[in-house]
């Protein structure tokens, strides 16, 4: 091993003389392994692990007799930096020394250890003019010195640290490498994401701007250019990447940029001289750059010649890059050169007399210390094969640096192959999960290793903090739930669930989303892995919250809802990646269960916080099926009714069938929302009968009935899809539509249906989700497939031939509405189709019916006093409304039960073969003969049931043929003659079917 150096002092500094530049790497026969020089100040790092340094400006007789010994007592020395009048000792056990300037009298330099870094070694450390840098295995970044341009990564208000700072804002960053300019910093994550903070008056941090920066930030314009090495200079920066390019930003004054100009760059700028070549280092001086390719051997610089910098014998400034190799005679050969290092206004390499072609990662940069505790396949290895008994304190320590540093789990199974891990990003994660399964395969069979990695995880989630700087400090929160499936213990399980819970809670909102989007672009297998682990825990957690409901119980149980509930909105917004099913959690069907319980006891306090709980959980709707929707909605509506109920509110209401739609419009106008809170009570006039539930479900479907009749005129109709929905505003000047409004919610809240022929899209603005595209083919299906094929048609001139505007003509007056301001006067185009479809279909749902639907809105939430209805999606609520129209009359006849009669009765058997004849008609009239309304309730045929009895007479006398079939619509009960035959069974009940509503007969 050789070194070469030229540069400023004319080499004599270096013990060199201008004839021979070159001498050997020995010093009183010990071999030199590490160089670092700063204004002349040389120090040199003996592969023995000792240290000497030169004095500045001293002779070569004075330098070989007055050298320095570095002393640190029973420390091996490492590697060393220098910065202008301090430098650095890095030891071979993780320690840092410093000394502030050269001593001149005393023949030993005697370092202090820095305190505040002995929690985890220290493997690489680097100097700026007046400021220090130390990366620890356990990934942490220090920083200490002068602050005055924020280099140190903290406020300005801090003019300086005497003692080491934990740069916490890049805290889970799995560092490669840090770098320290004149008054900047620079690191470099090993997925290639390069952070700048400091100093920034010629641009080196490559932000764009000149202005400083307290806190590091991302050179976004160099993200997925596969960063690998970083070099800093007094005011610029060079960059390495992967496939052996330079990026250079920052002060070019001597063309220290390589761009044959002497113009600052503000952002990164391919260094487009070195392009074609594979660059294997770089190394920067303050206003000088050096590349170096090993495959050709050719070393080229750039920059500030004056002192001689550059090895080309002259004193000038090079403006692009050019090779030395005629100059420096080793250069002739491939791959000679070692290391390249770049000191102030001077240079160095150290290079061998024997060839070497291989090349390693590592020769793509120049050295950079160790790296961090990343997980590969030799550590995992070694800890499974090691004794237990043998070097176990050893191997501990490696599993808790580890298992409890986010940093180095987010640089442990990177996706290696094509370089994926490169490309993370907001939406790609980098991570190789079937590495992590590996692992997992590998170690679960030791017990000692399992044990400590989940003590190590569980501090380490206990640390993780709030506002991870980018996706690559986010891997950790999908990487520790497939770790979790090392554990057997469900309290373990629970554990670290909840800790994992409270950390992703802890992020702050946009962070939060972006662990979302990189959970979304996980295969489906892995995000439904995510779904099952939080609801097995849920389930956990409510077998305890259901034996003590404890507020620890309860709080725990929302953590870990509230999670669930964050992966359900994301499995919605990605277009249902897994079925909602997945997401229910059978077992909040427990707290019913105790609540029943305490009715049947008697227990009212155990009761009211059953039901406190049950309400406090409307806010993680996706744990529930529609079933237990439904359920918590009624739960809700029984809390409020019970007050009013107390406080003998009533809420009744006589109608005259004839005119049922004016008497009700009367009802509604003079009921205050109070009366509301109360349930329907309704009557109808010169009948008898008693509501329970019946009277008012058919008083809800004549209602509706009238209301959305075409004669009303109230809602405009829609002949392709017999859908309705709301006239243009101004159309219409009464409060029709928010008493429509009202009418629909009181059918919520008082349990029964209402057949609006309302769209989805109705149920989507109430629940605050816009309608779409495909809600437009839902209620105008014309006019969907014509916007559809708008935005399919392949060819310009179709499109120009259509003659569009963005307008569209009203059908209530002819008249012509602008969808955007100048819309007659802008043609529809290839370019802006999507936007008039998406102003055509707003304009149909939104921006033309803004205050109808608003007034209906209002009315509707008065209508129903119960919110809980919020609970539901718009598919759900408007199948609750509308009812279901999913008929199964074989599952009908499977469901009834019977009394006085039995499945074998002749009349039975007569009844069903009387029924099935029917047409589907008039069996939908018998639905509503039966229970008031021709749908059926949510949950479909297989959840309902009615009752058919055996019907006594009062005259005796009377044959049963002369009497007609009748229900009872509250109870689902109908009653059935005896009848003697077949036909007289079928006569009777398709004239009961016929004029039931004339005759009163159900």
């Amino acid at each position: 091993m050789n070194c070469c150096c030229w540069g400023e002092s004319d080499c004599a500094d270096f013990g060199l003389t201008v004839k021979d530049q070159c001498f050997p790497l020995l010093y009183k026969k010990d071999t030199i392994y590490e160089i670092s020089f700063q204004n002349g100040n040389l120090v040199i790092v003996l592969r023995n692990g000792k240290a000497i340094t030169f004095e500045e400006q001293e002779s070569l007789a004075q330098q070989r007799h007055k050298a320095k010994v570095v002393a640190v007592k029973d420390e091996t020395i490492y590697t060393a930096v220098s910065g202008e009048s301090h430098v650095l000792f890095l030891t071979r056990a993780g320690k840092v020394y410093e000394f502030m300037r050269f001593p001149k009298k005393s023949k030993t330099v005697c370092p202090r250890l820095i305190p505040n870094l002995q929690a985890a070694p220290i493997i690489q450390i680097a100097c700026g003019r007046h400021h220090s840098l130390a990366l620890s295995q356990d990934g942490k970044l220090f920083s200490w010195g002068s602050n005055t341009f924020g280099q140190l990564g903290i406020t300005k208000e801090t003019a300086s640290l005497s003692s080491p700072h934990h740069l916490v804002s890049l805290e889970g960053i799995p560092l490669a490498q840090i770098s320290a300019g004149g008054a900047h910093s620079v690191a470099v994550s090993l997925s290639g994401t390069v952070f700048t903070w400091g100093r920034n008056n010629a641009g080196q941090l490559g932000l764009g701007s000149t202005e400083d920066e307290c806190s590091p930030n991302i050179v976004k314009s160099l993200e997925s250019k596969k960063t690998i090495f970083v070099s800093c200079g007094e005011e610029h920066t060079a960059i390495l990447t992967k496939d052996g390019m330079v990026f250079t930003f920052g002060a070019g004054g001597y063309g220290q940029l390589g761009h044959n100009s002497s113009r600052n760059e503000l952002k990164p700028r391919l260094v487009a001289e070195l392009l074609g070549v594979q660059v294997s280092q770089i190394a920067c001086g303050w206003y000088h750059t050096i590349a170096y390719v090993c495959t050709t051997g050719n070393l080229y610089m750039f920059g500030c010649g004056l002192q001689g910098q550059l090895g080309n014998r002259k004193r000038c400034n090079q403006l692009v890059p050019l090779t030395t190799k005629k100059y420096i005679r080793f250069c002739k050969v491939p791959n000679l050169i070692k290391r390249i290092h770049a000191g102030g206004n001077q240079s160095m390499i150290i290079y061998s007399e024997v060839e070497n072609c291989s090349i390693s990662e590592g020769q793509f940069a120049n050295s950079t210390g160790k790296r961090i505790a990343i997980l590969n396949d030799t550590t995992v290895q070694k800890w499974i094969t090691s004794p237990c008994d043998k070097k176990k304190n050893k191997r501990k320590r490696e599993i808790d640096i580890t298992f409890s540093s986010a940093s180095c789990l987010n640089g442990s199974f990177l996706e290696t192959s094509n370089d994926q891990h490169f490309k993370t990003s907001p939406v790609e994660l980098g991570v190789d999960m079937s590495a992590v399964n590996r692992f997992i395969g590998k170690v679960k069979q030791c017990p000692y290793i399992l044990n400590q990695v989940k003590k190590s995880v569980k501090k380490m989630l206990e640390s993780l903090t709030d506002s991870p700087i980018c996706a690559e400090a986010l891997r950790v929160y999908l990487i520790v739930p497939e770790l979790l499936r090392l554990l057997n213990e469900e309290y373990d399980i629970s554990l670290l669930t909840d800790l994992l819970s409270n950390a992703i809670l802890q992020l702050k909102k946009d962070k939060r989303k972006m662990f979302v989007s990189l959970l979304i672009a996980f295969p489906t297998s892995y995000f439904m892995m995510f779904v099952n682990l939080y609801q097995r825990v849920s389930k956990q957690c409510f077998e305890k919250t259901v034996d003590e409901c404890s507020e620890n119980n309860v709080n725990q149980l929302k953590m870990t809802l509230q999670i669930l509930q964050i992966l359900y909105q994301a499995n919605l917004d990605a277009g249902l990646k897994i079925q909602e099913h997945n997401f229910y959690v059978p077992e909040v069907a427990f707290i019913f269960q105790v609540m029943c319980r305490s009715i049947i006891l008697g227990n009212r306090n155990t009761l009211l916080k059953y039901l406190d709980l049950l309400l406090s959980l409307k806010v993680f709707p996706c744990i529930f099926d529609t079933g237990g929707k439904l359920q918590m909605f009624l739960a809700d509506r029984t809390a409020i009714t019970s007050k009013m109920m107390i406080e003998g509110m009533d809420n009744s209401l006589p109608v005259r069938r004839e005119n049922i739609l004016q008497d009700a419009f009367h009802f509604l106008r003079r009921s205050s929302p109070n009366n509301f809170q109360a349930p329907l009570q309704v009557s109808f006039s010169r009948e008898q009968g008693i509501d329970q539930g019946g009277l008012s479900q058919e008083f809800f479907t004549l209602v509706t009935k009238e209301l959305c009749a075409p004669e009303a005129n109230i809602f405009k109709h829609y002949e392709d899809s017999r859908l309705i929905w709301f006239h243009e505003d101004g159309y219409r000047t009464g409060d029709e539509y928010h008493l429509a409004g009202e009418i629909c919610g009181l059918a919520l809240y008082n349990k029964c249906m209402a057949d609006f022929h309302f769209p989805l899209a109705l149920y989507k603005k109430l629940l605050n989700i816009r309608p779409a595209l495909e809600d437009m083919h839902e209620l105008s299906p014309t006019e969907g497939r014509c916007l559809q094929g708008l935005l399919d048609e392949e060819y310009d001139e179709v499109i120009d031939g259509m003659m569009l505007d963005f307008t569209k003509l009203n059908t209530n007056d002819g008249s012509v509405a602008e969808l955007i301001p100048d819309g007659e006067a802008t043609p529809v185009t290839r370019h802006n189709r999507k936007q008039y479809v998406d102003a055509y279909v707003d304009y149909v749902f939104n921006s033309s019916v803004k205050k109808n639907f608003e007034d209906f809105a209002n009315g509707f939430k008065k209508g129903c006093s119960a919110d809980m209805w919020t609970i539901f999606v718009p598919v759900e609520l408007m199948a609750v409304i509308h009812g279901n129209t999913a008929y199964d009359w074989e599952q009908l006849e499977k469901n009834v039960k019977y009394r006085g009669y039995d499945v074998s009765s002749e009349v039975i058997k007569n009844f069903w073969t009387a029924f099935h004849g029917l047409s589907e008609e008039m069996k939908k009239r018998f639905l509503a003969f039966l229970t008031g309304s021709d749908r059926i309730p949510v949950g479909g045929m297989e959840k309902f049931t009615f009752t058919i009895c055996y019907k006594e007479h009062l005259d005796p006398d009377l044959h049963p043929d002369f009497f007609y079939p009748s229900a009872n619509t509250c109870t689902h009960i109908l009653s059935l003659p005896c009848y003697s035959s077949i036909e007289a069974l079928r006569i009777k009940l398709q004239h009961a079917l016929q004029f039931y509503e004339e005759f009163g007969l159900a």
